[in-house]
């Protein structure tokens, strides 16, 4: 199947759900473009929505058509992401080289305050905007945060596992796979990028076309490559323990919702944060979690078991202007 025609059938299907408009949208940086999905009349309350690792924009396509049609939607394809341009060689793909894409993002709307909903990788990046950048988030929707919540023991061998994790990409093989470009990248048809993708994410037919959508470009011959990044399948995080990560998110000051995949929780995933699941660790009162039926991409699978909850808590702070 072309590509054009399934990014057609796509968009017929998604945008008929839909009850905001859909454009395109494109902030310059100084690495290059940030692409991305936009929903809504930008004159209402901004939210920045940001997927996880090679994922696009349009992944979050299912969930915004069942959210409230008073906001702004932002939906961010990061660097080396859906049609974004990919960072500099030589750059590494860290958590922190990628929040200033959020910076970049909100400074480009002059945004003061927005709310933030991530997914996976993108939960990690509005943690670390959050520390860097307090105030600008209102509330906070997290989707399944694994990466948030890698953690090591603050021990040589916890190091050691930690740099041998995330720093394997300057052996000579890897390095020249990571930084080679979209040039070397394999080929496929869409029918095995499609494959390869409900494989490896073990998603759907229907959720795998909305990623694929973004994420695959013509390379001749009715072929495929996939656009991400290599070098964003070892986006580094940082080497704290669980008792740190503990010390340092619970203390936010921003209301947080956080949904967990049960399949994620039954495999024992989050066993060393358990704050992530005990609302009475987070001092200022401010944390709620849900466990959800499904696996790591709730907003794809299972957007139904969310939308009514964020729904709420995203027009709490409206609701409780209303009563002044």
């Amino acid at each position: 199947m072309k590509l054009s025609k399934l990014s057609a059938a796509i968009g017929m299907t998604m945008k008929g759900k839909l009850r905001l408009q859909e454009k395109e949208f494109n902030v310059k940086a100084p690495w290059g473009n940030i692409t991305g999905l936009a929903w809504g009349d930008p004159a209402n309350p901004p939210v920045i929505l940001c997927h996880g690792k090679m994922d696009a924009s349009s992944s979050f396509r299912p969930l915004v058509s069942r959210l409230p049609t008073d906001f702004y939607y932002l939906s961010i394809d990061l660097p080396g992401n859906g049609k974004s341009d990919h960072l500099p060689k030589g750059v590494r793909y860290s958590v922190m080289d990628l929040v200033p894409t959020i910076v970049k993002v909100k400074n480009h709307f002059k945004w003061d305050k927005f709310i933030y909903i991530g997914h996976s990788l993108g939960v990690v990046l509005g943690k670390f905007f959050n520390i860097a950048y307090p105030g600008h988030i209102t509330r906070v929707v997290e989707i399944d945060p694994i990466p948030a919540h890698h953690n090591f023991p603050c021990t040589r061998e916890g190091i050691q596992d930690w740099f041998l994790s995330y720093y394997g990409m300057y052996d000579d093989d890897k390095y020249f796979k990571f930084n080679s470009g979209m040039d070397t990248a394999p080929k496929y048809t869409y029918e095995k990028a499609e494959e390869l993708t409900m494989h490896k994410r073990m998603i759907s037919k229907e959720a795998t076309a909305l990623v694929l959508e973004r994420s695959l470009v013509p390379a001749g011959e009715g072929l495929y490559r996939f656009s991400f990044d290599q070098r964003m399948k070892e986006v580094t995080v940082l080497p704290f323990s669980g008792e740190a990560l503990g010390r340092i998110y619970t203390t936010t000051k921003t209301p947080t919702l956080c949904f967990l995949a049960k399949k994620i929780v039954n495999i024992g995933i989050y066993n060393n944060v358990p704050f992530l699941m005990d609302e009475k660790a987070w001092p200022n009162g401010n944390y709620r979690f849900k466990i959800i039926e499904g696996g790591h991409d709730l907003h794809l699978e299972n957007p139904d078991a969310m939308a009514d909850d964020i729904t709420k808590f995203m027009l709490e702070d409206s609701a409780a202007k209303s009563k002044l």
